[in-house]
């Protein structure tokens, strides 16, 4: 940018008056930002001291910039104004010297107008309703890249040095670790577990632990099945059908279909007129209560959410079409998909790839 000589002269071009500067007798000395000098910041700055944190190169490019574009009967204000404007530059710690000058051209204009309006410019300036009329209506007849480009930088600068004036913007959700999956050995642990006589609930143990390993079933759907919702396939394997808002048909593993005919054979000797559910409870972690009652090893209950990733991992290794899992599962996260892959350890060669991909 290119650099005119503006008048030093303090006084107002109209009246030949000294200009009004309230913050005069506390204003401090313009200080040098040249090798990392500290510099002070306005009272209501929060970051008192950067110039540590600029490169030489961008405090130079700071101290040096002049504007070329405020008229010369504002000559005055723009002297009074541009300590500060450079303190605030420079407390937003811009990386090059083109980024530094990027912020002075956008500042100074402003900070004249705040300046010529209020009488005084400061760090409660710079706030989204003042930056919104500067840029929008003082500013309106400005090109829209002008517009856009000037609010970019003065949003930089006001978030550094008034951030009380901006709404805090709200973390990103951290999506939970990929919970592993049951080992062989211990769904065949948690299936014996769950046949083992004197439980509490045998019915309700068994169908929890057949369904969710069997049919990577959820909680909701656990407590909702009726044994009227397992049905004998052709082949000898059982399906249980799933209501509510994702109904589907799903094929139990045949290492979990004796566990449940036991369920729904004990549920059938209930008494006449006795419910035809499996769980008998109506609370929402009926059937995370009774699948923790299930332990193995170190007293562990079986987790519904494991459980669950364990069925998708065993479909996944018998490779069934992903358009029949979407079909038996519901709806699918590729991301889990994708942890599950990684995480088992399945893993063709390239040139199986492309012999199983000629099927398209």
């Amino acid at each position: 940018m290119e650099t005119t000589r503006r008048s030093s002269s303090p006084l107002a071009p109209s009246s030949g008056e000294p200009l009004p500067h309230p913050d005069r007798d506390r204003t401090p000395p313009r200080r040098s930002l040249r090798d990392g000098a500290a510099l002070e910041l306005p009272k209501r700055c929060p970051t008192r001291s950067v110039g540590a944190r600029l490169a030489p190169e961008v405090s130079a490019a700071i101290e040096s910039w002049e504007s070329n574009s405020v008229p010369d009967t504002d000559a005055a204000i723009l002297t009074a104004v541009m300590p500060a404007v450079r303190q605030m530059v420079a407390a937003e710690a811009p990386k090059t010297p083109l980024a530094a000058r990027k912020r002075l051209w956008a500042l100074t204009p402003m900070a004249v107008w705040q300046h010529r309006s209020t009488g005084g410019f400061d760090a409660d300036a710079l706030n989204p309703d003042n930056i919104d009329t500067w840029i929008s209506g003082v500013n309106a007849n400005r090109s829209p890249g002008w517009r856009k480009g000037s609010r970019a930088c003065l949003n930089k600068i006001g978030v550094a040095v008034n951030p009380h004036a901006w709404p805090r913007q709200p973390k990103p959700l951290t999506r939970a670790p990929l919970l592993e999956c049951y080992t062989p050995q211990e769904e065949a642990g948690y299936i014996d577990a769950a046949a083992l006589p004197g439980l509490n609930n045998p019915e309700g143990c068994r169908w929890v632990i057949g369904a969710a390993l069997g049919a990577g079933l959820n909680g909701r759907d656990l407590a909702a099945a009726r044994i009227e919702d397992v049905h004998e396939l052709d082949n000898g394997g059982l399906a249980v059908q799933v209501r509510g808002p994702n109904p589907r048909l799903v094929p139990v593993r045949g290492s979990c279909t004796d566990l449940v005919r036991e369920a729904v054979s004990i549920v059938e000797r209930r008494r006449p007129h006795a419910s035809r559910r499996f769980i008998l409870a109506t609370n929402r972690c009926a059937a995370s209560q009774l699948a923790n009652r299930v332990t193995i090893g170190r007293g562990r209950g079986l987790a519904l959410r494991r459980a669950r990733n364990t069925w998708l991992a065993a479909h996944l290794r018998a490779e069934t079409p992903l358009v029949a899992l979407h079909k038996m599962a519901g709806p699918l996260d590729v991301a889990t998909l994708n942890g599950l892959l990684a995480a088992s350890g399945f893993s063709i060669s390239a040139e199986q790839a492309a012999i199983k991909g000629l099927r398209a």
